[in-house]
């Protein structure tokens, strides 16, 4: 897939999932944050949350994204994203802490 086009499907990947998640501001009530995960490398992924028990997405094929909300969200939500090998290796490819109040997007590579 051409750069220009995974960019053009990111943004409406993206654009789609916040307009189906988002809450009209006179709802009263509390909007839920969320991750977004994009996949750029040649093997499967998967995140954990290590500060949520250990609990995990499930695989996310190359070339695909897939999205969640996130209750109980906190400033410094860690999430540490592996990479699976023939096997049934895992190695860790990503680290990184987000907001999980609102929603973020990360592309691994």
């Amino acid at each position: 897939m051409h750069m220009r086009s995974r960019v053009a499907a990111l943004t409406a990947v993206v654009a789609g999932f916040l307009a189906a998640f988002a809450t009209p501001a006179s709802a009263g009530a509390s909007a839920e944050g969320g991750l977004i995960i994009c996949n750029y490398r040649a093997q499967s992924i998967h995140a954990e949350f290590p500060q949520r028990g250990g609990w995990s997405t499930g695989s996310i094929a190359p070339d695909t994204c897939r999205s969640g909300p996130l209750s109980n969200g906190r400033v410094n939500e860690q999430v540490v994203v592996y990479a699976h090998y023939s096997g049934g290796h895992n190695l860790a490819v990503d680290h990184f802490f987000f907001d999980s109040r609102t929603w973020y997007t990360r592309l691994v590579r």
